[in-house]
């Protein structure tokens, strides 16, 4: 082609293109929803790759040092926030390992093996399966946050750090003892944006997901249906864009499996241990089969921070866990059946589908076998199917290459589980807002209809109050600062309360500085009883007792704001 004819063919193509985006509503509307938290989103990103690279002494690979360091990331953050959290302290974190980061990404490239650095190709439809899976989880990430785990913890812990000025002990949710280092990354959205800091949190664990994407794909090599056949699991896929930690788990333990030098074992297993109490067995697995002893050492001390502060808090380094009020997270589903995992209609983002299952007989080696044998036995505890995924996973980007009757097989189911995340995606009516037929308040009342009654009870507050909650684990959406249970904590809330008289429970809410007290009797949007003690906090008769004679004789005056009642006391 001529080089005037080529000019120009891009100048017109270029001014179509410029048309279409002016005229086609939808682009300027995501554009206006997007741009502020994906800049802050990469900010963060940075930050994570710097820290990576660091805790990697110098190594380059982005996405690896992405996955590693967004739990050393926000380890950081959380040490800073132990002693003042403020835009302060938070933003030269992000500024200084952010430098870090761009300086290794800018870094000219070295030679790598193709394990460590090369791109397989994409065939086209593992390719078609990974941008479906995007588009999805970008709708789920543009949206506010709106999921039980996110407002009950894993946004609403240190939500309630940075009200507080500074990272304290939450002793009424079990979740704010577990490791925290993917949480405590959010720390700067927070600490900026408020409660606006949560769409930036999901466009960070959109990313994440991302890296860890590239790391399957890296390591199946020529056979990236068997990557697909991970990132296609609806329990893993549908959290893509929300502020939930299983992608970055999934990352460290296939980081820390592949690690073949001392520094990455250090940095992965640190990573992981800061990132949820399943990785020990990923890790005890991993170190002792592969006998990747050296830098062990090293990464249990950069691990063990959140076991230390356990420590120091409780005098039990796993809490809230083996005390006498430890939520019940075991027989989460009603039984041990393979076919429920792999699908139910009442934990559709439970699912484990069929893809990732399918895998399992074409594992090969010692070390994906005790993975299936150590997921198997999970299962008959009955856990979240997401604590599942990686005891599976890991074997399946070591599998033999399919068959292929077997690939067609994958592709079917792949196919299947990708219309089921299609259907939760616009179940959850996120696109209501990129097409401008809902508005972020619109949006929550008709997903999570709590967040009106906490709306009313958050009006109602005065400026320096201290609210405890009851009825409600999601506290993510108070603006004022709140105590409450979270996740199947209505035992620990009703020891708490449970003090043996009313003038016992009186001066222990005004030694921990409670102002009000909110009851708030919501209706919980399911029928499945797990699920509804998952949500409600449930009192004891005891506790009952003794908070209703204690707001009887205590409370200043009593507020009626929709189903929530407000007592002040005195």
């Amino acid at each position: 082609m001529p080089t005037v004819r080529r000019v120009v063919a891009i100048v017109i193509a270029v001014y179509l293109l410029l048309v279409l985006l002016d005229r086609f509503v939808l682009v300027e509307l995501l554009a206006r929803r997007i741009g502020i938290p994906i800049l802050f989103a990469i900010a963060a990103t940075l930050a994570c790759i710097g820290a990576g690279f660091l805790a990697r002494r110098g190594r380059r690979d982005l996405p690896l040092n992405f996955v590693i360091g967004y739990p050393i990331f926000g380890t950081i953050c959380f040490l800073v926030a132990l002693f003042h959290i403020s835009a302060w302290t938070m933003v030269p974190i992000v500024g200084i390992l952010g430098g870090a980061g761009a300086i290794s990404v800018g870094q000219r490239p070295s030679a790598v093996r193709p394990a460590e650095g090369g791109w397989p190709p994409l065939r086209p439809f593992v390719a078609i399966v990974l941008v479906l899976m995007a588009i999805s989880a970008l709708i789920a990430a543009q949206a506010p946050p709106s999921t039980l785990d996110e407002l009950a913890y894993h946004l609403a812990v240190p939500w309630t750090w940075v009200k507080e000025g500074r990272a304290i002990e939450l002793p009424l949710n079990s979740h704010s003892y577990f490791p925290l280092g993917v949480e405590s990354a959010d720390l700067p959205f927070l600490s900026i944006l408020g409660t606006g800091g949560g769409i930036p949190s999901h466009f960070l664990h959109l990313f994440a997901a991302i890296a860890v994407t590239a790391l399957l794909l890296r390591r199946t090599g020529d056979c990236p249906i068997l990557a697909a056949a991970v990132v296609a699991t609806p329990a893993l896929a549908l959290t893509a864009g929300w502020s939930l930690v299983d992608w970055v788990l999934l990352g460290v333990a296939v980081a820390l499996v592949e690690a073949e030098d001392e520094a990455t074992v250090a940095a992965a297993l640190g990573a992981g241990l800061l990132t949820k109490y399943t990785f020990i067995p990923i890790a005890i697995i991993a170190i002792l089969v592969t006998r990747k002893f050296r830098g062990a050492l090293p990464g249990v001390a950069i691990g063990s921070i959140f076991f230390i502060r356990n420590l120091v808090l409780t005098g039990n380094p796993i809490a809230p866990f083996l005390s006498a009020v430890a939520p019940h997270v075991t027989h989460y589903r009603t039984g041990a059946f393979i076919s429920d995992y792999i699908f139910d209609g009442r934990f559709i983002d439970e699912s484990l589908g069929a893809s990732l299952l399918m895998t399992i007989p074409l594992a090969a080696g010692l070390l994906p076998l005790i993975f299936i044998a150590a997921g198997v036995a999970l299962v008959f505890f009955a856990p979240s199917a997401r604590l599942l995924v990686p005891f599976f996973a890991i074997p399946a980007t070591r599998a033999l290459p399919p068959t292929r009757v077997v690939r067609a097989l994958l592709a079917i189911a792949i196919g299947v589980q990708l219309f089921l995340i299609a259907y939760f995606t616009e179940r959850t009516e996120a696109f209501a807002l990129l097409a401008g037929r809902l508005s972020d308040d619109q949006y929550l009342a008709r997903v999570r209809p709590s967040v009106a009654t906490i709306a009313a009870v958050d009006g109602a507050l005065p400026e320096n109050s201290r609210t405890m909650v009851i009825g409600l684990s999601e506290t993510y959406w108070f603006q004022h600062r709140v105590r409450g249970g979270g996740n199947f904590d209505g035992p620990r809330v009703s020891a708490y309360l449970d003090t043996g008289s009313v003038d016992a429970l009186y001066s222990r809410l005004r030694h921990d500085g409670i102002t009000h007290v909110a009851v708030i009797s919501a209706t919980p949007p399911t029928a499945e009883a797990k699920k509804s003690e998952e949500r409600e906090t449930a009192l004891s008769d005891a506790a009952k007792r003794t908070l209703a004679q204690m707001l009887d004789r205590y409370a200043a005056n009593v507020t009626q704001r929709g189903n929530a009642t407000l007592f002040a006391l005195r």
